[in-house]
């Protein structure tokens, strides 16, 4: 997600100390509820510390009998009462401690041990306290936590909360949100049960939604502001399940990098600034981004002239609104061929099909090869190179042609052969762009409405290419790209270096093309090819191809935003409510489906946290208030599962306790205990790992 970032020294100190404070409120209420309720049931408490007094350093201040301090670790806190520890198996120790304190104390109580010994200890002991007082006094962390959420989230939709609404500006090619025929511009009103949601959480409900039966969407359309609901199933990948919808961007150039290098926008005349925001394209007015996209899908290979308005300042009150004032200037930005190696790869089977379109109703489904599509008037001239070909079929689409697809699927009965039918289907006029976003995504061809694979097995080299002058044959496999930087270009001046080519397309031609676009100039690709069961090296550099333009010309633009503010303490109350119980639910889905729908890698620790955190200062209070909402929900959803070490495990051993008459055995104690250590450990390791980079994520 795009961010704020801070410019000065003052403002990161700031947002340090923001994050700080925010942190420290979270761990510090939860003790709070331990430490308060502690003394209402008349617990003598010792200690109270945020943060962990490891080797003594700290900074504490004791006030009557209590010491209360930060300590060096920062890492949690904790209460020390008299007679409890953390450790159940420390159940003996507990008592001698208590019992200690009894010769001199004015009270006494009689209790029971594990092994069914009479104790006499100290009425403020945390061992004379009744199993429904210790319950109380171990639940009343979690129960602060949820109490907090709410007040935190309550405060923040007074404050103002900044969001990116669920508008689409692309949807992924193939995805379930393509195959339901979402368009750049729609935007999403409901998800589920949720009214107008936030990104946020179109990408939480989706992650976490139900694969099998889907979700209900209603969308707004752009184009006629009809409201149509939707059934889509979100996809399982290798990673978090998705939908395909892509966050949404503005008209506002980023500030720090409006235009990416080696790019015609980069290279605009005058030259744009960060900031910028555009008005119109060749005269035409645009207010939002896809209306934009769409003049540059019809116009790829004209030099375009953009109105921007330079200089201007957000409404007071609304800093997410358009902007007024500054100067309005004519820009000049070129077109941006495409870079080719002269290559036609195969074309692969076809992956999805677009619902409510020709193809559709021709009966065309995932599986199907396409063997060749021609004119349907000019059987002779074919289109038979799978990269150009969506470019081709919206420039014939605007001439209404009509094209003959000759397919080839599999015959029924499923008795292994093949069948073949020319199918002609006319084309639908295209507005908005298709791009690759994930490295296994398939290539659209929006005129069909279809969706198809690209292989990585030559079918074609164009005479006096660089593949042609570098010895690359049809039938060649390529197997590995390395993208190789001009001797002068800086480091990391590439993203990827290399890109791997396998027959379970998890990095596909497309996306290999895509990065080819990107390379700056002078950078050189040596491709690894099989022939004949040997592997062969080629190096040569991309040109760009003649009469091949892309539509993306380089700009960066800033993500939409917009604030969330109740107009009344009664909507802020309904907005903090909707807020702590959405982060509450969220955490239960989340460790439900951890391990199947959400793989392991999805976690995170310490860094994460404060990383996460640190973003959502930069943004603002109000949006730090809700991170610590969503945060203070893990800690007493995560701190109440019924493990060794945590509230939850506690309240295990005081319900067998209260139960049995007495605790449980130091020997059952200590076992169960072990092995809530080293899970805990374990698991600490393993985000440890993820945070760091140690573990790869890969989702």
């Amino acid at each position: 997600m795009p961010l704020i970032l801070a410019t000065t020294p003052v403002e990161w100190l700031i947002v340090i100390l923001q994050v700080s404070v925010g942190l420290g409120a979270v761990i510090f209420v939860h003790e709070l509820g331990h430490f308060a309720v502690a003394k209402m049931c008349g617990v003598k408490c010792d200690k109270f510390f945020i943060g962990f007094d490891v080797g003594g350093y700290k900074i504490s201040r004791k006030w009557g009998e209590t010491e209360y301090g930060i300590g060096i670790l920062p890492l949690g806190g904790y209460v020390k009462m008299l007679g409890q520890d953390d450790n159940p198996a420390n159940i003996a120790e507990q008592v001698r401690e208590s019992e200690a304190s009894a010769n001199e104390a004015l009270e006494t109580k009689e209790i029971t041990g594990p092994d069914g010994t009479k104790y006499i200890v100290d009425s403020r002991s945390y061992l004379a306290k009744s199993v429904p007082q210790r319950m109380a006094i171990i639940s009343a962390g979690v129960i602060m936590n949820v109490i907090f959420a709410f007040i935190f989230a309550v405060v923040a939709f007074g404050i103002g909360v900044p969001y990116i609404p669920c508008i689409v500006s692309q949807t992924t090619p193939g995805s379930p949100a393509w195959q339901a025929g979402i368009q750049p511009g729609d935007e999403v009103i409901q998800l589920g049960e949720t009214e107008n949601p936030s990104f946020t959480e179109l990408r939480s409900g989706v992650t976490l939604g139900d694969l099998e039966d889907g979700i209900h969407f209603k969308v707004r359309r752009a184009d006629s502001e009809q409201e149509d609901t939707l059934l889509i199933k979100p996809e399982q990948g290798p990673g978090l399940a998705r939908v395909g919808i892509i966050s949404p961007m503005s008209l506002r150039l980023a500030k720090e990098q409006p235009a990416l290098a080696d790019t015609p926008a980069a290279d605009a005349t005058p030259a744009l600034a960060g900031g910028d925001e555009i008005l119109a394209v060749g005269g035409k007015p645009v207010t939002a981004h896809h209306q934009f996209a769409a003049e540059l899908v019809k116009h790829p290979s004209e030099n375009l002239e953009l109105t921007v308005r330079r200089g201007g300042k957000a409404p007071q009150g609304d800093r997410f609104g358009p902007l007024t004032g500054g100067e309005e200037i004519t820009v000049t930005v070129g077109p941006r061929v495409m870079k080719r190696l002269g290559l036609v790869m195969e074309m692969g089977k076809i992956a999805a099909v677009q619902q409510n379109t020709a193809a559709a109703s021709a009966g065309i489904q995932p599986g199907d090869f396409i063997d060749k599509i021609s004119l349907s008037d000019e059987a002779t001239e074919t289109l038979d190179d799978p990269i150009a070909l969506p470019e081709q079929l919206r420039q014939l689409a605007q001439d209404n042609r009509t094209v003959r697809i000759t397919l080839r699927r599999s015959a029924a009965g499923g008795n292994g052969r093949q069948a073949t039918e020319d199918i002609d289907l006319p084309l639908r006029e295209v507005t908005w762009p298709s791009d690759i976003v994930g490295r296994n995504d398939p290539l659209d061809a929006p005129a069909l409405g279809i969706a198809y694979r690209v292989l990585n097995r030559v079918a074609q080299v164009h005479p006096e290419s660089p593949a042609a002058i570098a010895g690359l044959q049809t039938g060649d496999l390529i197997t590995q790209a390395e993208f190789i930087p001009p001797e002068n270009a800086q480091k990391g001046t590439l993203a990827v270096t290399k890109i791997e080519f396998d027959e379970q397309l998890q990095q596909n031609w497309p996306v290999f093309i895509q990065l080819l676009q990107a390379l700056p100039a002078g950078t050189l690709v040596k491709l690894t090819y099989k022939r004949d069961d040997a592997l062969q090296e080629a190096t040569l550099a991309a040109v760009a191809a003649e009469g091949q333009f892309l539509a993306d010309r380089g700009f960066s633009f800033q993500p939409i935003k917009r604030m969330r503010q109740a107009g009344s303490f009664g909507e802020q109350l309904n907005l903090g409510l909707r807020e702590t119980t959405n982060s509450l639910g969220m955490v239960f889905r989340f460790l439900k489906k951890l391990g199947t729908q959400i793989p392991l890698t999805a976690l995170g620790g310490p860094v994460t946290i404060a990383q996460a955190a640190g973003y959502s200062a930069f943004e603002g209070v109000g949006k730090l208030l809700v991170f610590l909402t969503m945060l203070s929900a893990n800690l007493a959803v995560i701190n109440f599962l019924p493990i060794p070490l945590l509230d939850g495990g506690h309240m295990v051993f005081l319900a067998y306790e209260g139960f049995r008459g007495r605790p449980a055995s130091e020997k059952f104690v200590v076992a169960l205990h072990t092995v809530g250590f080293v899970f805990i450990i374990s698991l600490m390791l393993f985000v440890l790992g993820l945070d760091i980079g140690l573990i790869p994520r890969n989702i």
